[in-house]
C-alpha cells in the first residue's frame, strides 16, 4: 500500500493475477491502457494461463440451436446460474450457411464444418471474432466423414482429424479408407496411416473429445465397443476396448477434470451409468482404464434423456418428451443437470425454441488467435 505522498502501487505479478481472470472482451478492452498490458496480452504466457483459467474455473455452458426450416442457427453462452450472458454473432463467412455444427472445441477454438455437399471446415474464435478457413482436399465430395479436433502442448498445434469412406458406401457406420490430418501450423493437409482404425466402425453422430493433446470417439471394432484415441504429437492411432464392466452401451463422451468420462443409459432401467478413463502408458501407446464409476437414478419424470455434455460438475441433459408447443408454435423444454458431487438433479428455466435440435458443450473463451495460435 502507498502512504504519504507515494502513487498506489502493485506488483505486475498481482496485476497479471488480476488480468487472467477477466473475460476476453476485457481484456480487449483493456489493450488501450497502457504499452506494458498490450504487449502482456500477446505473450504466449499469459494467454495459457488465461485459457486454463477460463476453461476450469468459469467455463460456460454453450448451446447451439438450429430450425431446419429457417436454415437459421443461434450459439448462445449461459452463466452457472443458466442465465443467457450472450448470443455469439454468426459470421457470414460460407462455412456458415445451411446447417452447419460444430465438431470440436479446443481453448476457445471452435472447428466449424459447413453442410453438404462440401463439408467446407473453419476454425472460429467467437470472442475476438476471428474465423479461419481450412483449405479443402481432393476427397471432400466422399461420403460424410467423422472428425476431430486438438491441441498439443507438445508440438504447439492445433490438429483436424477426417476419416474417409469409399463414395459407394452408403452411411456413416461404414469403415474407415482413408485418414487425413490438417496442421494450422503449416495450413496444410497430409495423409495419416489408418492402421487399426480401418476395422472401426463410428457411432453415428458421434463427435471427438480432446484432452492432454489426445482426440478420442467412441466406436465398435467386430461388434464390440472401443474408445479410438489419436495422440496428436505422434500421429498414432490406438484402439482400447471398452471393459466389460460396462453394460450400458456407452453413447456420450465428455471431459471432466483433464480425464474423459463415458455416459450411457437405458430407458428401461432408469439408470445412467458414468465411468472415467484414466490414460496409462504401455509400450504400444497410451491406452485408457476405468477408474470410476457411478450410477446415476433418472428421474421417472424424465426418462427420455439425451445427454448433452458434461459442464463442470454438472451432467446436461435434454428431456425431448418434454417438448410441448406453446404460442406461435414455439417449443419449450427444459435442461436437466445432475450435479454428480452433491448427486442431485435440477431444472433450467424454461428456455423458448422453435429449433429442431439442439446441441451443448462447455466453452472457455480465450485470446488465442486463429493467425498466431500458439499456446504453451
Amino acid at each position: 500500500m502507498a502512504r504519504g505522498d507515494e502513487k498506489p502501487f502493485l506488483h505486475f505479478e498481482i496485476i497479471i493475477n488480476i488480468l487472467k481472470r477477466l473475460p476476453v472482451k476485457s481484456i480487449l478492452r483493456f489493450r488501450s491502457v497502457c504499452k506494458d498490458w498490450k504487449n502482456l496480452f500477446k505473450t504466449q504466457s499469459f494467454i495459457a494461463e488465461h485459457t486454463r483459467h477460463s476453461a476450469d474455473e468459469s467455463p460456460f455452458l454453450t448451446l447451439l440451436e438450429y430450425d431446419y426450416s429457417s436454415e437459421r442457427a443461434s450459439l448462445r453462452l449461459l452463466n452457472q446460474k443458466m442465465e443467457t450472458v450472450e448470443v455469439l454473432s454468426i459470421p457470414s463467412n460460407d462455412c456458415f450457411n445451411d446447417g452447419w455444427e460444430i465438431i470440436g472445441s479446443c481453448n476457445g477454438l471452435l472447428c466449424v464444418k459447413g453442410s453438404r455437399p462440401r463439408q467446407l471446415l473453419c476454425l472460429w474464435n467467437p470472442v475476438n471474432i476471428e474465423v479461419r478457413e481450412i483449405p479443402q482436399t481432393r476427397k471432400d465430395y466422399w461420403r460424410p466423414s467423422m472428425f476431430g479436433f486438438g491441441f498439443s502442448g507438445i508440438v504447439n498445434d492445433y490438429k483436424i482429424v477426417r476419416f474417409f469412406r469409399p463414395k459407394k458406401v452408403e452411411g456413416l457406420n461404414s469403415k474407415v479408407r482413408l485418414v487425413k490430418m490438417y496442421s494450422l501450423s503449416t495450413d496444410s493437409w497430409k495423409e495419416l496411416e489408418p492402421g487399426a482404425v480401418q476395422k472401426t466402425r463410428f457411432k453415428c453422430g458421434n463427435v471427438s473429445v480432446s484432452v492432454d493433446g489426445t482426440m478420442t470417439w467412441l466406436g465398435d471394432e467386430d461388434s464390440l465397443p472401443v474408445l479410438v484415441s489419436f495422440d496428436i504429437a505422434t500421429e498414432v492411432f490406438t484402439l482400447t476396448p471398452i471393459p466389460s464392466v460396462i453394460r450400458v452401451p456407452p453413447t456420450t463422451l465428455g471431459v471432466y477434470q483433464n480425464k474423459f468420462v463415458i455416459s450411457g443409459h437405458h430407458i428401461e432401467s432408469q439408470f445412467m451409468d458414468i465411468w472415467v478413463m484414466e490414460q496409462v502408458a504401455s509400450e504400444s501407446g497410451k491406452h485408457f482404464s476405468c477408474s470410476e464409476k457411478y450410477s446415476v437414478e433418472i428421474p421417472s419424470y424424465a426418462l427420455a434423456l439425451d445427454i448433452l455434455c458434461i459442464w463442470g460438475n454438472e451432467i446436461v441433459c435434454c428431456d425431448d418428451e418434454e417438448r410441448e408447443f406453446g404460442l406461435e408454435g414455439k417449443s419449450e423444454y427444459n435442461l436437466k443437470l445432475f450435479n454428480h458431487t452433491t448427486k442431485e438433479w435440477k431444472e433450467s428455466p424454461n428456455i423458448s425454441s422453435a429449433d429442431d435440435c439442439c446441441a451443448g458443450f462447455s466453452y472457455g473463451g480465450s485470446l488465442v488467435s486463429l493467425f498466431n495460435p500458439q499456446v504453451q
